[in-house]
Formats: C-alpha cells, structure tokens, sequence
C-alpha cells in the first residue's frame, strides 16, 4: 500500500451493495495480488444493509466510502474515481475474485502499451465458460437484430453473426476490442483526464461501453488480455426479482442508442429500434411476474430487489 504521499501505480474502485460474503473474498484475492505493487483500495458502499460493509474492517488498507442511498454504479464509482491517485484505475466488481498474478500481468501489459487506454482481462463464470460481455463490439442497429433473432447464438464463428460478442476470435489471444467489462476494467489516469468520468445517466448498465466508446474516439485503443484471469459470480449479487434491473437494462440501452448511435440511422430504422427496445421491456417485465407468481405459489422466499454490480 501507498505510504499516503506517494502516488500510488493503481488505483481499485470498487462498488457495493449487499454482495455478502463475496466481498470478503473479492479483498482477500486483491490484497493478496497487491503485494508488491504500490495499490490503493477505495470502497464505495451503496447503502447496503446486509453488514457487508463492516468486512473492510479486517482489511486496514482499505478506504471506506458509504452512501446513504444506492445513488447507481456509475455515480458510486464516479466517488471513487475522483478520489483516485494512481497512474491506473481499476473497477472492480465485488462479485469479482482476481486469479494469481493477474494485477502484475495485467499492468504489465499496459505498460509495454502506451497505445492501450483501457484493459480488460478473460472473464470466467464459475463454470469455467467465458464471461462474453468481457470482449465485445460497440452495439448496432444489426447487432441488436441479430441478438434479437438468434442468430448470434446460432452462427457464432459468423463474423457477420457473432460480431457483438466476437465470438469468432479465439478467447485465449490478446485482440484490440471496442469494449470490456465493467466487472473488472482497467483504464489510464491520462484516459480519465481526457474523456471525463462514467456517465451517470446509465445508473446500472453500458456505463463500460459508453466509457470504452469515448476513450476510442479520443484515439485510444482497447484491449482483451486473456493472460490476465479472472473469477466473476455473475449476478450473484444480484436478486431474483428483477423488475428494477430489467428496466434498468433497457433503459441503458436506448441511452446508449440515442447518444452514439441514433445519429447513423435514418428516423425509420431509429424507431424501430426503439420499438423493438420498447417491446423487449414490456415482454422481460411480463417474465419477471410470471416467474414471481410461481415462486409465489411455490412459496419460495422472496429478496431485495437492485443491488450496484451485475
């Protein structure tokens, strides 16, 4: 850890709200790879109420930072960021454990890469499949029809088909990308400084993106870094009643559009863009309370409703 003068090489922000006892595991596996480098920790808590907070206190180095309202991912880490001192910034998901050697590979890569302005790892789901968000493309009208129809997931090696998720490009080599995820996304001081902090208007969802979006038209490049690993229980800190994170999704996703994208397309294909969002919503939120009334009539418990990471 930095001695409190000194400008630390990395910075972690890290966002919470209620992720239990993976919080404890997601500092023990960071502090263990800290060792060695010059790291700062800043925890931002989303008004959590299941006493996952109080874990930092057997962590000494880490700083604290509590919210009395769950203000959103983007804003907590925006609180973090803007206390940051280190040469890189890291986000990292509370349900992200980082793999040995990961921290030192992951910043050695950008060092020897000055071209590189944000970095993301090979993301894992417990069972070992690739996390696909942690390499993808920007979203197009086309991506979301091919999303929409299923043809990503039928045609995944299609270039054509599977261009979103690039899951025609081999997971175990490094390729410049246009996004990585926010679970674990790694970004320059200098990057920060030119493009601005998270934008708040996206309060769960393509915050990453759009930051990926902004650091490439500023003449950054990104990149998947596969020799970096790490652990993500994706959703875990996520609830099954999930009306407020459905909408939050889509919600992201029509700010995306209309920030980046709207402006490619004619009025005609923007509305039907938007449509399709539109039904996509409604028939998500009719899922979300079938699936509540069979766990209802299952008499399965119910819990919270949004937590701040996915």
């Amino acid at each position: 850890m930095p001695d409190g003068t000194a400008t630390p090489d990395l910075s972690v922000v890290i966002v919470n709200y209620n992720a239990g006892p993976l919080l404890r595991r997601c500092l023990e596996a960071l502090t263990e790879e800290a060792r060695g480098i010059s790291v700062e920790i800043l925890l931002v808590d989303n008004a959590s109420v299941d006493g996952s907070p109080e874990t930092v206190a057997a962590f000494p180095g880490v700083r604290l930072i509590r919210n009395r309202v769950n203000v959103g991912y983007a804003a907590a880490n925006n609180q973090g960021i803007r206390l940051c001192r280190g040469r890189y910034i890291l986000l990292l998901n509370p349900d992200a454990i980082v793999d040995s050697g990961a921290l030192a590979a992951i910043l050695g890569f950008m060092v020897s890469h000055p071209e590189a302005g944000i970095c993301g790892p090979r993301v894992v789901l417990p069972d070992g499949r690739l996390d696909a968000p942690c390499r993808r493309s920007f979203k197009t009208a086309g991506t979301y029809l091919y999303k929409a129809l299923g043809l990503c997931r039928l045609f995944p090696r299609s270039r054509v088909f599977g261009r979103y998720y690039l899951t025609y490009l081999d997971d175990g080599v490094t390729h410049e990308v246009d996004a990585v995820l926010g679970a674990f996304l790694l970004i320059r001081r200098e990057v920060v400084d030119r493009v601005g902090l998270l934008d708040e208007r996206f309060f769960l969802y393509c915050e990453d993106e759009d930051w990926c979006y902004r650091a490439k038209q500023a003449g950054w490049k990104i990149y998947y870094y596969p020799a970096a690993r790490v652990l993500h229980y994706k959703g875990a800190c996520r609830a099954t009643r999930r009306y407020r994170p459905t909408y939050e999704w889509h919600k992201a996703l029509f700010c995306f559009h209309r920030k980046h994208l709207a402006v490619r397309y004619p009025t005609l294909v923007n509305a039907i863009v938007y449509l399709g969002m539109a039904v996509s919503l409604a028939a998500s939120l009719a899922l979300c309370a079938a699936r509540a009334a069979t766990r209802t009539m299952l008499g399965r418990p119910r819990h919270p409703a949004l937590v701040g990471t996915r």
